[in-house]
């Protein structure tokens, strides 16, 4: 084995350990902290199911104040939860998971844009470790949010197909366009896409998109022979 591949696999090899950590840890913030906050709700509606003679209003305001305030923690805690660990990959696999990812970003996006989701690719047929899984769903996470927070587009595609050996994976939107070379190099989100997509091996790109508006970010995937 070459130095160069050394280097991967050890990298590989401490992405796994951490990936294993953050599963850990959306398990504690799960079966601890979303528990705690789901038992103090409880608690406080009770309070308010108490007649309306049993407490002034300001009392009671407060407690609905109280109320609104856990939901949204509760809500902030899944977010994070979700992003130390895809629970979709998990329980629904690689393919249906990037799916769900896409009309995930769609709905929390301060501006909603419209999805289309096309998958010929046979999952059976996707030959990819569970870290190199991760790592795929985690660069087109990325994709997602960055589209999110910079393109104000309204129509986003996601692609996935196999091509010979390989799995591309196409993300379209029609949003601003393409950044400069500049800002690529030095945007650290993108930077964060090279650096998975160089341990799993895999190609990625950006492109602008035909017409005068949008950017094409397109993964290309090594899969095992068997």
């Amino acid at each position: 084995m070459d130095t160069q591949r050394q280097v991967i696999e050890g990298l590989l090899q401490f992405v796994t350990l951490a990936e294993g950590e953050r599963k850990l840890l959306a398990a504690d913030l799960h079966d601890q902290t979303l528990s705690d906050l789901r038992e103090l709700g409880q608690l406080a509606r009770r309070l308010l199911d108490e007649p309306a003679t049993a407490m002034s209003r300001e009392v009671r305001d407060g407690l609905t104040q109280l109320v609104q305030g856990i939901d949204v923690a509760m809500d902030e805690v899944r977010r994070a939860m979700e992003s130390l660990s895809p629970s979709a990959l998990d329980t629904l696999g690689l393919l249906p998971a990037l799916e769900n990812c896409l009309a995930r970003a769609a709905a929390s996006c301060e501006q909603p844009f419209a999805t289309r989701f096309a998958c010929l690719a046979d999952e059976s047929q996707v030959r990819l470790s569970e870290i190199e899984q991760v790592l795929l769903y985690r660069i087109v996470q990325e994709a997602l949010t960055n589209i999110s927070k910079h393109a104000g587009a309204s129509l986003v595609e996601l692609l996935i197909t196999q091509a010979g050996d390989d799995l591309l994976v196409r993300v379209t939107d029609d949003g601003r366009g393409i950044m400069s070379s500049g800002d690529l190099r030095r945007a650290r989100g993108l930077e964060n896409m090279r650096y998975r997509a160089r341990l799993i091996g895999a190609t990625l790109t950006w492109l602008r998109a035909t017409g005068e508006r949008g950017t094409v970010v397109e993964l290309l995937v090594p899969m095992r022979t068997e």
